[in-house]
């Protein structure tokens, strides 16, 4: 463990803001903490530890009882400097008594170990905003082993001293000083970007051959240079309602108030948070059967639907080789259902397969139970259900494993009671997945059922279990309680299953009180597990009821659709997030909060953005060769109608820009740069005339009404003569008679200290005085010399320098759609410097 001594411990405050007591854990001492005066910024307080350490996690204790003056916000800052800080967490701690642990940042973006000396913690809000921070204890953990810190020390001062390096080479080449660019790459051996950008660089910045330069950028693309710019492209959504909500539904979400969670449960209940007591439970709330009575009134409890009707906790899988649908069972409010339904996602039409399973050899009644799909066989297998407790009677305990082979349209009992074939007890909230080239089914988490009073007091959860379909056996992988390095069972959770690299992926969940935020692998083949991200060091995606998953083989990311959340309120709100396996970094694709706008009445106009209604107890399912989501049902969290259920059906599409389009958008970013250029040259009017009209016309999007007003405004420059303003003095670079001129300025601009400001000063003014940052020096007059006689040879022209400016900002704009490690850094020396 990483501490800091007292003596050590570099405070901000006097003493009288007890910042020796965070390192001494005293929960139940009032006075045992560091706390602030006031809450105006800034606030902070900055810890010394005894040695440069590697900091994995920083765990906040707490007071015995929460109060308003505890961080619900802050920052964590780290460096070998006080002076020199990078930003490690952003997060918050919880309005409770429980201390929390986070996992701080502790490697560059390139992987390398990243020592700090000092951690600066920044409180950025108190629980209650009029009030002071509070801080009641730190305790840090991580690594200071002498050779790894030796190591890594080493690293990050070459890393930083090849950054410098960089930063200079770019403007030395920048500023054209050839002979110290090439001597300073030479002697240290830092190359300033790729062969390709050198290229580019020549043709485009020192030779302004605009059509060398696009041949050079579209090698590049033909080479994949663009590969990992088209990989940090975000997503766009775009929704569409294949099958809307029945007319009934539809009336009551327009009469329907707030999104909140459904009734509560009674106490020392088992819940299933896709479903709520049966009507007839004690304490359930009075509903009406009016949705689910004109149904079977209307049809006869014959099979004439033409769509399912309402529901939540139900399963809905994908046979991807045909973009076929398939959806059993689910909660509608009153009752469980039984029914089975295929969408044909081309034909876009639902199909009824079997109106009640039950009564020919399937599965009876359910929610909460989880359905995987076999395309090798086409069949489909079900697996565990919640039941109420006037249903957990011995003869409903067995855990059932049934079959429905889509070629035969027939139900198959697998096996009456799993848990006496080696396999799980009966379960509900487990997740379940299918290795079709092994023909395995992976089973893991849930809550165990409770058989007796003992085990409702004590949550039972169920391990990771594989089930061999061509032998028909189970085999236990990873026990309910356990001491290895490797997921706890849980609920609430996500799991997938990844063909390729052959791993599950475990997602988040809780168990008991503790809500999990980690994520894990599983390799099938050989047991191997390991973690990407443990509890503390939280994701984007923030704790939640009924969370959906899919993973997209092909790009190795996985997509996370929040439900409900689990604060107090229990908010109903979508969130959809992407997970890049290869790079590890999350992104947020979609945020729904509050009900979107009505569908439009018939012949009236349709809404410009059209979305679900934010929901929970959905299905989300993810067809890889279309690359499609599909959302079904769900609970919209109606306070008014606590037992309203959706039956719309929508379709995702996430949209990035091809690698044509973004070719597309340099080549016209290069040809208006051009044009501009030739608009500016003295007797170029009608060269750059015809190649607005041609060359650049051609690469312009005249369907886009942006792209039109832009391409119009263009013309205008050859009327203006180019000037779209007055232009302003460029960078450029020194010679010895600039340098003789600029201390000649500074001689006879010196700057001397106001004689009333002092005189304010010296009386006591109220009024704050500004202070010199630096002493004030005399600047003597430059002696005169023999060579300031005549021109320089290295005076570039004014108008060179000029119109070389807007070549070195399109360079820069290219230099975007490259990896950052082949181009030169964003960042200038010249921003250093303070005058």
């Amino acid at each position: 463990m990483v501490r800091g001594k007292k003596d050590l411990w570099k405070r901000t405050v006097d003493d009288r803001s007890g910042s020796r007591n965070i390192i001494v854990n005293q929960p139940s001492d009032p006075l045992s903490r560091w706390f602030t005066d006031c809450c105006v910024s800034p606030q902070f307080i900055v810890i010394k530890l005894d040695s440069p350490s590697i900091v994995e996690t920083i765990k906040f204790g707490k007071y015995i009882k929460a109060l308003v003056s505890d961080l619900k916000k802050f920052q964590v800052y780290g460096g070998t400097e006080d002076s020199n800080m990078s930003l490690l967490l952003t997060a918050g701690l919880k309005k409770d008594s429980t201390p929390e642990t986070f996992r701080l940042r502790h490697r560059t973006q390139e992987g390398f170990y990243f020592p700090v000396e000092y951690l600066k913690i920044v409180p950025l809000q108190s629980w209650g905003p009029p009030y002071n921070y509070t801080i009641w204890y730190i305790e840090l953990h991580g690594k200071n082993q002498a050779e790894l810190l030796n190591e890594a020390l080493e690293t990050i001062y070459l890393r930083k001293e090849e950054e410098a390096v960089r930063l200079l080479l770019k403007h030395l080449r920048r500023r054209r000083y050839k002979d110290a660019f090439e001597a300073l790459s030479r002697e240290s051996g830092v190359q300033l970007e790729g062969p390709t950008q050198t290229k580019l660089w020549n043709a485009l910045v020192e030779n302004g051959d605009y059509q060398a330069a696009e041949k050079i950028f579209e090698q590049a693309v033909n080479d994949g240079e663009l590969e990992w710019y088209m990989s940090w492209q975000p997503y766009r959504p775009e929704w569409r309602e294949m099958s809307a909500c029945s007319a009934q539904v539809e009336e009551r979400l327009r009469s329907g108030d707030a999104h909140v969670a459904g009734p509560p449960a009674a106490p020392h209940d088992l819940l299933c948070a896709d479903r709520e007591p049966r009507p007839d439970a004690a304490g359930a709330a009075p509903v009406s059967n009016e949705l689910f009575e004109t149904c079977d009134l209307a049809c006869g409890l014959t099979a004439c639907c033409n769509k399912p009707g309402p529901r939540g906790g139900h399963q809905l899988v994908v046979d991807s080789t045909t973009g076929t649908l398939y959806l059993f069972g689910g909660w509608n409010g009153t009752e469980d259902l039984d029914d089975l339904w295929s969408y044909s996602t081309k034909g876009e039409r639902w199909t009824l397969l079997c109106r009640h399973s039950s009564l020919v050899g399937g599965p009876t009644p359910r929610s909460c139970h989880k359905m995987v799909f076999d395309p090798v066989h086409r069949r489909l297998y079900t697996l565990g259900r919640y039941l109420d407790n006037a249903q957990r009677v011995p003869s409903n305990m067995n855990s059932d494993l049934y079959m429905y082979d889509v070629w035969t349209g027939e139900w198959y009992l697998v096996c009456s009671d799993t848990a006496s074939a080696g396999g799980p007890r009966l379960v509900f909230d487990h997740q379940m997945c299918i290795d079709a080239d092994t023909q395995t089914i992976y089973v893991f988490g849930g809550r165990v059922l409770p058989a007796n009073t003992e085990e409702v007091v004590s949550p039972q959860y169920s391990g990771l279990y594989a089930y061999y379909i061509s032998t028909g056996t189970w085999q236990l992988l990873l026990a309910d309680k356990h001491d290895e390095d490797a997921p706890q069972p849980r609920v609430s959770h996500s799991m997938l299953f990844h063909p390729v690299q052959r791993r599950l992926y475990i997602f988040a969940g809780q168990r008991n009180k503790e809500h999990l935020l980690d994520l894990w692998w599983y390799e099938v083949g050989s047991g191997a597990c390991g973690a990407l991200c443990r509890c503390g060091a939280a994701p984007p995606p923030a704790a939640g009821f009924t969370q959906r998953a899919t993973l997209d083989p092909d790009t190795d990311q996985m997509f996370v659709l929040s439900g409900m959340s689990k604060e107090k309120e229990k908010r109903v709100y979508n969130t959809l997030w992407v997970l890049s396996l290869r790079t590890r970094t999350w992104s947020c694709l979609y945020r729904a909060h509050a009900p979107p706008a009505p569908a439009p009445a018939p012949g009236g106009p349709a809404p410009t953005s059209r979305a679900p209604t934010p929901r929970f107890a959905h299905q989300l399912v993810y067809d890889p060769n279309t690359k499609i989501h599909y959302l079904f049902g769900g609970n919209p969290g109606i306070q008014s109608s606590p037992r309203l259920r959706l039956d719309d059906l929508w379709s995702l599409r996430l949209v990035q820009p091809s690698l044509e389009q973004v070719w597309g958008e340099a080549r016209a970013i290069l040809r208006e740069a051009c044009y501009r250029e030739m608009a500016t040259q003295p007797g170029a009017t009608v060269q750059a005339l015809s190649y607005l009209r041609n060359e650049l016309s051609s690469v312009m999007d005249h369907t886009d009404p942006a792209q039109v007003s832009r391409f119009q405004k263009l013309a205008t420059l050859l009327f203006s003569g180019g000037d779209e303003g007055a232009a302003l003095p460029s960078p450029r670079a020194l010679s010895p008679r600039r340098t003789r001129a600029l201390l000649r300025a500074r001689t006879h601009h010196a700057s001397h200290a106001h004689i009333a400001d002092a005189l304010a000063q010296v009386l006591g003014a109220e009024e704050p005085q500004p202070e010199l940052t630096l002493p004030f020096e005399e600047a003597g007059e430059p002696q005169p010399e023999t060579w300031e006689v005549g021109v320089d040879e290295d005076m570039t022209p004014d108008t060179q320098w000029h119109a070389r400016q807007p070549r070195l900002a399109l360079y820069d704009t290219l230099a975007q759609y490259f990896r950052p490690s082949t181009v030169p850094p964003r960042g200038d020396v010249t921003d250093l410097v303070a005058l």
